[in-house]
Parts: C-alpha cells; structure tokens; sequence
C-alpha cells in the first residue's frame, strides 16, 4: 500500500485511509457496500478536484460566499485565464464544471477541453497526468493519437496552446501526404512516449511524425494484445468445448481418467472454474441459463465470472447499465457481452470500456490462480496491485486508483477473505437491491 500513499494529495490519503477501515462482507451482507457505492460524496466530483487544482493554481476562495457566487467565483478565475493565454472555450463549459452538473466524458470534444484547461494552469507533465489520472478519470496522453502527441510535445517543453495548434495543423499535413511504405510495421504507444520524451524543437517532433506517419491513429495495440492473453486463457477454447460436450455425452463425469483430468487442466479457466462447481454436469446446480450454453461462449464465461446473467447484457427485460445500483461511474461501460465482443472484433473505441475489460480479467485471473495455491489472503493485495499496474501501465492505462469507484470495488473485493466471492455478492446485490 506504500505505493499508493506515495505522492498522495490530501484527498487519496483520506480515501486510503477510510478504505483500510471499511469492513462490510464479514457477513455476506453488502447492503452497505452497495450503499457506500452509490453515494458521489464518496469519492471525489469532478467539480470538487477541479477547485482543488485551481487553489494550486492562484485561486483564493471566499468563504462568505454561497454555492452559487462561490461557482462564479470559481467560473470568472478559471475563464480569466482561458481569456489569457487566448484559449477558446464557453463560460457555460466552466460553469457546468463546477456546477457539478456535468463530468466531461471521454469523448474527443471533452478531452480537447480538458487538455486545454491544463494549458491554462500551466500544468506540468506530471500535474497533467494527475489531472486525468485522479479528477477527470481517464488516460492522459494517448500519444498515437497526432494531437495528443503534440499536446504532450508541448507541455513538456512549456509551449502555449496557440503553439499547439500551429503544430497540429501541421501534423495534419504530413499525415494527409503520400504514406510510408513500411506498412506492417507496428510501433507501440510506450515506444512513442519513449522517444518522444526527448524532443526538444519542433523539427525533431515533425521528422519523427513523418517517418512513422503510418502507425499514428492505430490505437490500443498494446492493450488489445493484453485483453487477448488473458482472455485466451480465461475463456474456453472450441477444443474445449468438445472436449467437454464429449465427457457429457459419454457421462463420464465419475470415471475420467487421469488422461482426462490432465486435459481439464488445460482448459480455459473459467471451464475449470464451472467443474469445480459442478455447474457443468451436476444437474442439481446447473442453471437454466448454462443448462446447454456453448462453454466456450463469452456469455458462458461472464457467466461464471460474475455468477449472474444479469450484467452480461443478454437479459431483454434487464439493463444494467440502467437498472443496477451502482454510481454511473461503475456502471459505464461495464464489461458486458457487448463490450467484449467489439474488443475481439477491434471494433471498440471506448478506452474506459477496454481498461474495465483488463482490470475484471485480470482480477478473475488472480482470484483463480490464489484459489489454486491456496495462498493466505492477506498478501493478496499488494501482489494484486502490483500484477495489474504493470499491466495497466504498459497499456499505457492509468494504475489503479482509490478515488476511482470501479477501481475501489476490485480493491475491496480483494482485501476481503475471499476476493471473488465477494465482488460476485456485490454484483448480485447491486443487481437485485431494491431502493
């Protein structure tokens, strides 16, 4: 947990240290975690970090004021500051911002003004990635992206904005002009940063964009390629899947052999996983909803991973996205038949939607692998964090973060005695509840 202290403002250290005095599954009743979940005031608003950043920044607030002239305090000193270094951007924006009304999406539009603001503040590199990383919630630099690049150029070498958009236009340039012949190269996003990092003039920035113009806007290899490791291990594979249809069809379930078991280890684990709970051919536990799904599917694995059909997305009667009782925050882009489906297919552009995809394997990895070697719980957590963040880093993602509620629900779960049963009792429950 050092790590996550480390560098921690005000805000992280008191999440930190409330987490590590809630305790609510010690009798299987989430009611009150499913409660802590739906309350904002938990976790910090967008409005709330932003003001906190803008008291580093030269703000002085007046605390005689009400809510309503303390938002225009708050709108006249942040504008002031768009108004100049002469960036573009609507007083209404501003105001929704701190409001509380609106906490910008990730959406292309959001993000410009988001980065803009950080031109604003005079944000450094890594305030900026505190920024994204712990108020606004999604990745800082998506340097395959040609105006996220320029972007990075220029806050790391203190270049104002207008400096920012000369260059876009003429990056844009470059990429609109005959393409590179080398075009099965791939170059990864950290190898981007990496060399990128070192960029001082523009004519370094503008070689380097026309020398790999053909791997710019080819997003998320990197963290495609982690999706697929881990779900090619978690979800059943066809083989598998006839495998197991012939052990069903021959019942023989009481008299494998060792020939058979062996094979069974190989199996995706979520297969191994349903055999354990003799969800697969016990008919006293098989549910209706497994009763004769493919056990290769992506439904079948949601299915176990979740022990509920509900969040998978099949059910035409239940969403949810809308139905479940959560803060949207965990709610969005929640890993759904859906969502796992556009991944595979490359067809996802939801970077939120791909991190929470990695984050609920990754745990179901580690849950699983724990369960195998029946290792004490209590050293689960940093091991955990550590597994991800390496994986979450190298995808260029944002580590696990307190303040971020659908991170929180995956920490708690596996500080708990037993992680995976855990978070399967708070989906059940934000499912089910009844407010």
């Amino acid at each position: 947990m050092k790590d996550m202290y480390e560098s921690a403002g005000q805000f992280t250290t008191n999440m930190l240290n409330q987490f590590w005095i809630t305790n609510y599954e010690e009798d299987e009743d989430y009611d009150q975690i499913i409660d802590y979940l739906n309350k904002a005031e938990n976790f910090r608003t967008f409005d709330d970090g932003l003001t906190e950043f803008i008291k580093k920044h030269g703000y002085v607030e007046d605390d005689s004021l009400d809510k309503e002239s303390l938002i225009k305090q708050k709108t006249e000193f942040l504008y002031g500051r768009f108004v100049e270094k002469n960036i573009d951007i609507t007083k209404a924006t501003l105001e929704n911002y701190f409001s509380g009304e609106t906490r910008p999406d990730s959406k292309k539009r959001n993000r410009d003004n988001v980065f803009k603001l950080c031109f604003a503040m005079d944000l450094s590199i890594e305030e900026t990635n505190d920024f994204f990383n712990k108020v606004y919630l999604d990745r800082t630099f998506n340097v395959k992206n040609i105006e996220e690049l320029v972007y990075f150029f220029c806050i790391k070498n203190k270049k104002s904005y207008a400096d920012a958009v000369k260059l876009i236009e003429q990056a844009k340039k470059i990429l609109h002009s005959e393409p590179f012949q080398n075009m099965d190269e791939i170059v990864y996003t950290n190898s981007i940063r990496e060399k990128t990092d070192f960029f001082t003039t523009e004519e370094e920035l503008m070689r380097y964009i026309s020398d790999n113009r053909n791997n710019f806007n080819r997003y998320n290899v990197t963290a495609i390629e982690e999706f697929n490791k881990l779900l090619n291990r978690i979800q059943g594979s066809k083989d598998d899947r006839d495998f197991i249809n012939k052990l069903k069809k021959q019942k023989l379930k009481k008299n494998m052999t060792n020939q058979d078991r062996q094979r069974i280890q190989q199996c995706g684990l979520v297969i191994q996983d349903a055999l354990k709970q003799n969800i697969i051919f016990d008919t006293d536990t098989t549910s209706e909803y497994t009763a004769n799904k493919d056990v290769s599917s992506i439904d079948f694995m949601l299915f176990i991973i979740y022990n509920s059909k509900l969040p998978i997305g099949t059910e035409k009667t239940y969403s949810f996205a809308n139905n479940a009782h959560l803060l949207k925050l965990i709610k969005s882009n929640f890993p759904s038949k859906h969502i796992f489906s556009k991944i595979r297919k490359c067809s996802y552009d939801s970077f939120e939607g791909l991190r929470k995809a990695i984050i609920l394997l990754a745990f179901y990895e580690f849950c699983f692998d724990a369960d195998q070697q029946s290792d004490d719980s209590s050293d689960y957590f940093d091991e955990f964090v550590d597994q991800v963040d390496d994986i979450l880093t190298s995808c260029g993602m944002a580590p696990l973060y307190i303040g971020n509620p659908y991170d929180w629900l995956f920490l708690f779960c596996i500080k708990s005695e037993q992680p995976l049963n855990t978070f399967r009792g708070i989906i059940d429950e934000a499912c089910i509840s009844e407010y």
